[in-house]
């Protein structure tokens, strides 16, 4: 699970590559599939939901859900609704990265005493 906004980020990334059903066809990752990627994205935001503030937590919490919702509609990515939910995947990663902004602009220090804007 990611602790950090770098983290987050990682995890969308990787979460774009393998949409619109998450499954890792080379069988690295066996386990992996929809339900298990948006369990831990929004469990990741919910370890930083202090550095967030509730407004930016209900947003992301509710622009994942609906992300989940439109690649559950589609599998094949043949209707465009798995389009659309790469499209709210990409403004999650915009939230997160306007969030490590936020923390670099005001010189907030991360876990480690340095100013990264996680």
């Amino acid at each position: 699970m990611a602790k950090t906004y770098s983290e987050i980020y990682d995890q969308i990334g990787s979460m774009i590559l393998f949409a619109p059903t998450f499954i890792d066809k080379a069988g690295d990752f066996p386990h992996r599939n929809i339900d298990s990627e948006f369990h831990v994205l929004t469990e990741s935001f919910g370890v930083v939901r202090k550095k967030l503030g509730e407004d930016r937590y209900a947003a992301l919490i509710d622009l994942a859900a609906r992300a989940k919702a439109l690649f559950a509609d589609d599998p094949a990515d043949e209707n465009g609704k798995a389009d659309q939910g790469r499209a709210l995947l990409f403004e999650i990663e915009g939230i997160i990265q306007s969030a490590r902004r936020r923390r670099v602009e005001a010189r907030e220090k991360d876990g480690d005493g340095e100013i990264s804007g996680d």
